[in-house]
Parts: structure tokens; sequence; C-alpha cells
């Protein structure tokens, strides 16, 4: 390997880096998957929805509250 490395004018060190890094490569660690429990309450759908000129889609479980989210945007 160092006739290797002289030869192409890569130091020596470099290429045993290479070397070894490519050696190990493949050399995975198994993966181990755990279950996790946990409860989530349920959230409420969104039942509301409006389409802004934009693009943008608001989602909102009643009226009212997307009435607020507007009067915030707007400064109303």
């Amino acid at each position: 390997m160092e006739q290797y490395a002289r030869r192409e004018g890569i130091n020596r060190l470099t290429l045993a880096k290479w070397v070894y890094q490519q050696a190990h490569r493949n050399e995975m660690k198994p993966v181990k998957f755990a279950e996790v429990k946990m409860s989530v309450p349920a959230l409420p759908r969104w039942t509301f929805e409006l389409t802004l000129p934009n693009g943008w889609i608001v989602r909102a479980a009643d009226a009212a509250a997307v009435a607020q989210l507007l009067s915030v945007t707007t400064g109303s």
C-alpha cells in the first residue's frame, strides 16, 4: 500500500484511512425497535373550512373560531 501511495502521490495515511473506511462502510449495527404505548386525547375534528384567495386553507371546529382568527389577523 505504501508503494502505491508513493507512486500515485497520495499521503500513505490518507490512503490507509480510505481503505479502512471502505472496509468498514457496510458494518451497520442492527436496528432495535421498541413498542411505545401512549394514550392521545381525541382531538375535535374540524367542521369548518375556509379557502382564502392566496390558497391558504383555514380549518376550525366551528365558525366562531374562524371569526376569532380573522379578527386577530385583520386587527378588527
